[in-house]
């Protein structure tokens, strides 16, 4: 089996934004798509700086570059982090990215936050990323069908970014592809007003890929263009000799969704642990020795412990309380904040209040906004 690539791409600021803040990559065979997240220019920072390492895969062999297709994204996780830790105007700033390496008839996808990667294959679409949102882990969770989270008033709400975090999950997934699939990268902005049938009647039946591109995008536009819009498209074709096409239907899997040691099985290991050999009140006295950055009533606090509970006791309890409120946080972090956002101590806590949380209105931590009526676009965060 042969397999031949061709590539289209464009972005859209859509109609409700003044600046684009997504960015994307098309190569040779390493292809993406980033939506940035912070507003005031922070955004379109993050996702052009955080697709300079998949874009540098390029330039390698298909095997090399799919076998590095997650450390490229975790690269680029760690420099959008460092250069919001350096330069304050940027300070919380993100942002999403799903990018994908051909090597032969495998594809390697590599995604973070709930920008997505589609496959069309005999006129069927299957969604082959899964979404990082709040809604998402709602109708996983069984607490709302996938009907509600479509129309659900936070469903732009991602739990994962890159930036956020020195360290982050990836999503890994390979899959078989064949002569004649068609690949689709795209941004919310397309998948927010838009919906998986009618990107596939859009992106079907039509070898001018950048026809598909600028179809999809007008498409999102005439429902409002509430958001940028972005979309990759990638024709799979060649040849194939010998075998039936059915034996090659594509069987999405998770190979490694992360390198990173899982911290919650390990607290919950030594807690059990500790429970065994010392008792409640030795493990109290060990979590004691923690800090993590929450929410309670409605407000970010400071707790001294651990956010867990152990035999119906909370490891945890308010250390100090901030000024700041829950409404007060940019709607992408307030996730992070309902899991607990861990410090070595007290002081580390204060830091990440007062310097790490992106605001609402678009104001970053301690630096007042520009202008006194600034304009939507700038308030909004993707």
């Amino acid at each position: 089996m042969t397999i031949e690539l061709r590539s289209a791409s464009r972005s859209d600021p859509g109609r409700a934004r003044e600046r684009n803040e997504d960015a994307c990559f098309s190569g040779r065979y390493v292809f993406a798509v980033a939506d940035g997240l912070g507003g005031h220019r922070a955004g379109e920072v993050a996702s052009s700086l955080a697709l300079e390492p998949i874009a540098a895969l390029d330039q390698f062999p298909p095997k090399k570059a799919a076998e590095r297709l997650a450390d490229a994204v975790r690269r680029g996780n760690r420099d959008v982090f460092d250069r919001s830790e350096k330069d304050s105007s940027l300070k919380g700033m993100g942002t999403t990215m799903t990018a994908i390496a051909v090597d032969g008839a495998r594809l390697h996808l590599a995604h973070v936050g709930d920008s997505r990667c589609y496959l069309i294959r005999a006129g069927a679409i299957e969604q082959v990323s899964r979404d990082h949102t709040l809604v998402a882990r709602m109708v996983a969770e069984g607490k709302i069908t996938q009907e509600q989270a479509d129309t659900h008033p936070q469903r732009s709400i991602v739990t994962r970014a890159l930036g956020a975090d020195r360290d982050v999950d990836v999503d890994e997934v390979e899959i078989d592809i064949v002569p004649g699939d068609r690949i689709v990268l795209c941004s919310d902005g397309l998948t927010g007003v838009v919906s998986d049938e009618e990107i596939r009647q859009l992106a079907s039946d039509d070898t001018d890929l950048e026809g598909i591109c600028a179809a999809l995008i007008d498409e999102a536009n005439a429902r409002g263009g509430p958001d940028n819009i972005t979309t990759v498209i990638v024709d799979v074709g060649g040849t194939l000799e010998g075998v039936a096409p059915a034996a090659h239907r594509p069987r999405p899997r998770t190979q490694r969704r992360t390198r990173r040691v899982p911290v919650r099985p390990i607290v919950w290991s030594l807690v059990l642990l500790s429970v065994v050999s010392a008792g409640f009140f030795g493990v109290r006295a060990w979590a004691d020795r923690s800090y993590y950055v929450g929410v309670n009533d409605e407000r970010v606090v400071i707790y001294r412990g651990l956010p867990v509970n152990v035999l119906g006791f909370d490891l945890s309890r308010v250390e100090e309380p901030t000024t700041l409120s829950k409404e007060e946080v940019a709607d992408w972090y307030v996730p992070r904040l309902e899991e607990g956002v861990r410090a070595a101590t007290l002081s580390d806590a204060r830091a990440i209040v007062d310097e790490r949380i992106p605001r609402a209105n678009g104001a970053l931590p301690g630096v007042d906004l520009p202008d006194a009526s600034p304009s939507p676009s700038a308030e909004e965060s993707p």
